[in-house]
């Protein structure tokens, strides 16, 4: 009989051995998981600063490159409109530019360039030249003004004239959300 309850407790021990072991594992798989857990979660919050990081440079960029590109639109979908006469809006500098590719003192007559008292620069010339294109331009934007205008007020009555109808329009035609 002895025997028996040496049996029993190498049993018990075996068992306990066993599960001892066993909760063992299951600590070494849960500390694993854990660590595998915060490696993703490292990950995740890596992406989660890059996505912020490209939002943030979208969001300085994209109103740019927007702007570029619908003026960019514009100016090629800009109407040829025919010059007005008679603006004055702007002064001429047309006297103080000088006559470019021919000979200034031709005819007895002082280069046109001193007739404001000293002869300008080729810096002053092309900065003269930028300045007298601008003006055009402002003078041409200022003309076209009315007209255009004029066009937006017409799209905006047939934008309305279009709402007001009560008409089906096709699912494909819809925005979807």
């Amino acid at each position: 009989m002895a025997s028996e309850p040496s049996r029993e407790t190498l049993t018990l021990a075996l068992g306990k051995r066993k599960i001892a072991e066993e909760e063992e594992e299951e600590e070494e798989e849960e500390e694993e998981d854990e660590e595998e857990a915060e490696r993703e979660i490292r990950e995740l919050e890596r992406e989660v600063g890059d996505l912020g990081r490209r939002i943030l440079d979208y969001r300085r960029t994209i109103p740019d490159r927007l702007l570029e590109a619908l003026s960019a639109s514009l100016v090629a979908q800009r109407p040829l409109l025919p010059p007005q006469s008679g603006s004055g809006s702007f002064p001429s500098d047309l006297s103080l530019a000088p006559d470019i590719g021919g000979d200034r003192t031709t005819e007895g007559r002082a280069p046109s360039g001193l007739s404001n008292g000293a002869l300008l620069a080729e810096g002053d010339l092309a900065t003269l030249e930028n300045l007298q294109a601008f003006r055009a331009k402002a003078a041409s934007n200022i003309a076209a003004m009315p007209i255009i205008l004029q066009r937006m007020n017409e799209c905006i009555t047939r934008i309305d004239k279009l709402e007001k109808c009560d008409v089906n329009i096709h699912s494909v035609f819809k925005i979807k959300r």
